[in-house]
């Protein structure tokens, strides 16, 4: 019975383990992004902050909660009738309930100030999702790309690792030189070594999905995102300023000051506190019951409240104007990627179609060479090397083009890609 219990626990492991690194196997990018945007502890703080604000603002708009008073007043304390409670007729237990009556005016503003900034954080949090978008979607193109150089080196060594049964047969038969066949081992150690890095970046690419994710992103699936071009035109992107969350959240502080402000401005309402009561004196006397009231005399207000709203006035103007230097610097925030992109599209082009062919060319010339014995091992061992040099360099040439549109193209959150 306990093998068969024991037996069953592993191979419920072992399924449960299949299943696993099967759906791990290979992610699209709108999978990857979900479960970024669900793993984020960030967006999570932000949210339980705005969802705080909006009831802090719900709160804000009661009246506040009344008091309890209770107490003995007027004890003697000298005299025949020291600390006695009931020779003296002032002497009572008194009992009242107090309540505190705040304009409901300067509740509602109090709670539009909580509400903006609710919605300040609400904004903020479109920044660290686009951030986060950003940071996904540049990790996964870096993992497709970098499996597609290491695919393309991998060929290189084979075919290079190829010749090696074919030199030791020259060398054998006399038609080669017998250190032919250390040159080559050298040289395909060499070539290793690059292998080695390009499996490296995958390696990295995936433990950066996995930080994002907390997921075992192991291989992409899906279509890639058309990053070989601008995600629009450059006059559609420089609109788009505007939407930019760093923007709007800017915006939403410029409102939150503004709501200061108004907050502020009404301040010298008084608020009145409102107290009804009950004493008990002693047998020999009668109860008595009264109504109390008291009220804020904001007698120095020019001192006071005035300065005080004077000071929300000169922060409303400082965050308009830091929303003026947020709209520039993303303006040349945007230029500058733009920049970038096109450089870096450039140098890849030229890699991809000018340098690569070429090499492959020069590779393929000096193998007929070779086999014609019209050209040492040496120089073409050098051609390969190169070779796979250039593939790897055009591979670093396109991660930097798909990082950079991965920028440009989540400057603003992509709803739609989750």
């Amino acid at each position: 019975m306990k093998k068969l219990t024991l037996s069953l626990w592993l191979g419920g492991v072992l399924f449960a383990s299949g299943q696993a690194s099967a759906f791990a196997e290979s992610w699209t990018l709108a999978q990857t992004l979900t479960a970024a945007r669900r793993y984020s502890a960030e967006l999570s703080a932000s949210r339980n902050e705005a969802r705080a604000l909006e009831s802090m603002a719900d709160s804000a708009r009661q009246l506040p909660d009344p008091k309890l008073k209770f107490g003995i007043e007027n004890v003697p304390v000298q005299g025949s009738n020291d600390r006695r409670f009931t020779r003296e007729g002032m002497t009572m237990q008194r009992i009242g309930i107090m309540q505190r009556y705040v304009s409901e005016e300067k509740r509602d503003r109090k709670a539009q100030t909580l509400e903006a900034q609710s919605r300040g954080v609400n904004a903020q949090a479109q920044t660290l999702l686009a951030n986060l978008q950003r940071d996904t979607a540049q990790a996964w193109l870096d993992l497709a790309l970098s499996q597609q150089a290491l695919s393309a080196a991998r060929t290189l060594v084979s075919e290079t690792e190829r010749q090696l049964g074919v030199q030791k047969a020259s060398v054998g038969a006399g038609s080669s030189a017998p250190d032919s066949v250390l040159t080559l081992r050298v040289g395909l150690s060499e070539m290793h070594d690059k292998v080695t890095l390009a499996e490296r970046d995958v390696r990295l690419a995936q433990a950066r999905l996995m930080q994002l994710t907390g997921e075992e992103v192991t291989d992409i699936s899906g279509a890639m995102p058309a990053w070989q071009r601008l995600p629009a035109d450059e006059k559609t992107l420089n609109e788009g300023i505007a939407m930019h969350p760093e923007v709007i959240a800017a915006v939403r502080e410029a409102n939150t000051a503004k709501a200061r402000s108004s907050e502020s401005a009404i301040a010298a309402i008084p608020d009145v506190d409102v107290e009804v009561y009950y004493a008990h004196r002693s047998e020999d006397y009668d109860d008595m019951a009264g109504v109390m009231f008291t009220v804020d005399l904001p007698l120095f207000q020019s001192k006071r409240q005035d300065k005080d709203h004077a000071a929300d006035v000169s922060r409303t103007m400082q965050a308009n104007d830091r929303l003026a230097l947020m709209q520039r610097a993303h303006a040349a925030q945007l230029s500058t990627l733009i920049a970038e992109y096109q450089a870096a599209q450039t140098l890849w082009l030229r890699q991809r179609d000018e340098v690569l062919p070429l090499q492959q060319q020069r590779v393929k010339l000096l193998n007929a060479q070779y086999r014609a014995g019209q050209s040492d091992l040496s120089a073409l061992l050098s051609a390969r090397r190169d070779l796979l040099d250039s593939t790897l360099a055009t591979s670093v040439a396109e991660k930097a083009v798909a990082r950079n549109w991965a920028a440009i193209n989540y400057l603003i959150p992509q709803e739609s890609a989750l």
